[in-house]
C-alpha cells in the first residue's frame, strides 16, 4: 500500500554530497568513494574525494529561486561545484510537482517551497539530476516517482511510485521514459504549458546576448566524454518526442524557449541519417533543412 515502509533505518543515516558531481549518499560515516563519479558517464576528481554534509553544502553554495513562467519556479545554486543542475517546482490545481534536484536547498528555499504550497509529487529525469532530492523528501514527504530502470541509483531515497515507461502522477504532467543516456532516463511533459523538461536527453548552447534563446542542440550518451547515442537509442528518443506537442524544451541547466518538437525531431532525424555524433548542431540550420524538405 502507498506509504508502507517496513524498514526506514537507511533513511535516518546522515547524508553526504560529492563535491565533484553533487550525488548524495546516506552513510554511517563519510563515504569512501562516489559511485556516480566512478560511472563511465562521468569522471573521477583529479585531487581526491571530498564530501560535504548538507549544512556544509548550504554554507558553501547559496540557493536562488525565480518564477520563470507563471507557476513554474526554478531553484539553483550559484556559485556551485559539481554538475550543478537546477530544480523545478510546477504548480497545478491538483498539487505541486518537483522535477530534478539542485545540489542543495537552503532552509530559506525550502521555506519558499512551503509557501508555494509544498510538494505532492517529486521526480527526476536521471541520477545526474537527483541532487538534493533527499532534502525534499525529508521535508515534504511527496510521492517519489522514479523509473524502475534506475532504481539502483536511489539508495539515498525512498521510491514510493516506480514506473516502467509512462506515468501521469498529476493530471497534465506526464513522465515518459526515453532510456538512452541512462536506462531509466525520463522526460516530463507539461501538457497545459507545452513545455518539455528533457533532462539530459538534449543539450543546448545559449545566445550570450539572450539566455532565453538557444543557438545549438545536441544529444549524447555521455556529455563529458562526447559519446554519441546508438541508432536504436535515437529511434526511441524520436518515438517519445514525436508524441508530445511542445514548444519549449527545458534542460536541468537552461530553458530553450525557442526550441520545440520540430527542431528536436530534425536533430534526431539528422543524427539517424548517418553516423551518430554528440557535436552541437546549429538550430537555424535544422530549421533551414526542414524548410527545404517541406
Amino acid at each position: 500500500m502507498p506509504g508502507y515502509l517496513p524498514f526506514a533505518g537507511a533513511l535516518k543515516l546522515p547524508a553526504y554530497t560529492c563535491d565533484n558531481c553533487g550525488f548524495w549518499q546516506r552513510h554511517f560515516e563519510v563515504p569512501p568513494a562516489c559511485p556516480m563519479c566512478l560511472d563511465a558517464r562521468h569522471v573521477v576528481p583529479q585531487d581526491g574525494w571530498r564530501f560535504r554534509t548538507a549544512r556544509e553544502a548550504q554554507d558553501a553554495f547559496p540557493c536562488h529561486w525565480r518564477e520563470l513562467e507563471p507557476g513554474v519556479w526554478r531553484f539553483w545554486n550559484e556559485p556551485v561545484s559539481g554538475i550543478g543542475p537546477s530544480a523545478y517546482l510546477i504548480q497545478t490545481e491538483h498539487g505541486n510537482m518537483g522535477f530534478e534536484g539542485c545540489p542543495v536547498f537552503s532552509e530559506a528555499a525550502l521555506d519558499q517551497i512551503e509557501r508555494l504550497g509544498g510538494m505532492a509529487v517529486l521526480s527526476a529525469s536521471h541520477p545526474h539530476s537527483y541532487g538534493a532530492l533527499p532534502q525534499l523528501q525529508d521535508r515534504f514527504d511527496p510521492e517519489l516517482c522514479l523509473a524502475a530502470a534506475d532504481f539502483t541509483w536511489s539508495a539515498a531515497l525512498q521510491v514510493s511510485w516506480p514506473y516502467d515507461d509512462f506515468l501521469e502522477p498529476l493530471p497534465g504532467l506526464e513522465l515518459h521514459r526515453t532510456a538512452g543516456h541512462f536506462d531509466g532516463h525520463a522526460i516530463l511533459y507539461d501538457r497545459a504549458r507545452k513545455i518539455c523538461f528533457c533532462g539530459d536527453a538534449l543539450k543546448f548552447e545559449l545566445d550570450p546576448a539572450d539566455f532565453r534563446r538557444a543557438t545549438t542542440i545536441s544529444a549524447h550518451k555521455a556529455f563529458v566524454r562526447g559519446v554519441p547515442l546508438t541508432p536504436s537509442e535515437l529511434r526511441r528518443y524520436r518515438d517519445v518526442f514525436e508524441r508530445l506537442d511542445f514548444v519549449q524544451t527545458w534542460t536541468p541547466f537552461e530553458p530553450a524557449r525557442n526550441c520545440g518538437r520540430p527542431e528536436v525531431l530534425a536533430l534526431l532525424d539528422q543524427l539517424m541519417s548517418g553516423r551518430s555524433h554528440a557535436a552541437p548542431v546549429p538550430l537555424d540550420g535544422l530549421r533551414a533543412e526542414r524548410t527545404d524538405q517541406g
